[in-house]
């Protein structure tokens, strides 16, 4: 028998698919994305980490509005080496999105495997997303800097999960390129805020706080070092650590 949130899932789709819309244009794109992040450090409570994804999806058609309804399929992994009985989590995913813009805001249907807790979710799960950047500098801005780049990334989600549960994370930060090197690649410093809870099984979970960073940047990859003063407040610790770390993003269209 289908899971109620599956069957959910595959009407929402149905409902897309037998649209008009879904007639009167062939398809709009086939947009996929991989991000990653590799770190290093040794502290004792979270530890060095891996976590990611890589999808592909179909942009069917586009509303009104310039609101674009696509699907995709997905995988994604988390990992790191001390406390993981609630963290490492990885599995495959499929979704409907509806994206305007800076702002997507979807459900999908996620087969969680938690390796170290030995448990498996099965959950739908309803989710809103934002990625804004902006570059303070202006045309005529001192020559002592190149840019002032800055980002704002944020995630709620919301399911009945027991293991996970509904969920908010994010950060926020600002920058300065303050050369561009040969190669294009831009060395950057910066300040951020991070902040990442849930409300079930939330000890070694739920997090945030200030960090300050060294980065070197050329798309789609950079490589940096930060400090990090990390509040764990269900835990009742805080975490101070230097962190090395790699990460990519990049993105495609195979239309």
């Amino acid at each position: 028998m289908i899971a109620r949130p599956v069957r959910w899932l595959v009407t929402l789709l149905a409902v897309v698919l037998s649209s008009p819309q879904a007639y009167a244009y062939e398809i709009h794109g086939l947009p996929g994305s991989s991000w990653g992040l590799l770190s290093y450090d040794n502290d004792q409570i979270s530890g060095s980490g891996v976590q990611g994804f890589v999808n592909q999806g179909v942009d069917w058609f586009v509303l009104p509005g310039d609101i674009t309804v696509n699907t995709f399929v997905e995988y994604r992994h988390r990992s790191r080496t001390h406390n993981q009985r609630y963290y490492d989590a990885g599995g495959p995913a499929v979704g409907l999105d509806l994206h305007i813009s800076v702002v997507h805001v979807g459900v999908d249907y996620y087969w969680e495997n938690l390796p170290v807790l030995g448990e498996k979710s099965e959950r739908a799960q309803a989710y809103a997303t934002t990625f804004i950047e902006w570059d303070l500098a202006q045309e005529n801005h001192p020559t002592w800097f190149a840019a002032l780049p800055g980002s704002f990334w944020g995630a709620i989600s919301y399911d009945n999960d027991k293991i996970s549960g509904s969920g908010v994370m994010g950060f926020i930060n600002q920058g300065i390129d303050w050369i561009i090197l040969p190669g294009d690649i831009a060395v950057n410093t910066y300040a951020e805020y991070r902040h990442r809870s849930r409300n079930e099984n939330q000890k070694y979970y739920d997090a945030g706080g200030p960090a300050v960073g060294l980065e070197l940047r050329k798309s789609p990859v950079r490589l940096g070092v930060d400090y990090y003063w990390e509040r764990l407040p269900v835990l009742g610790e805080s975490s101070e650590r230097a962190q090395i770390y790699f990460g990519w993003y990049f993105d495609w269209n195979l239309k």
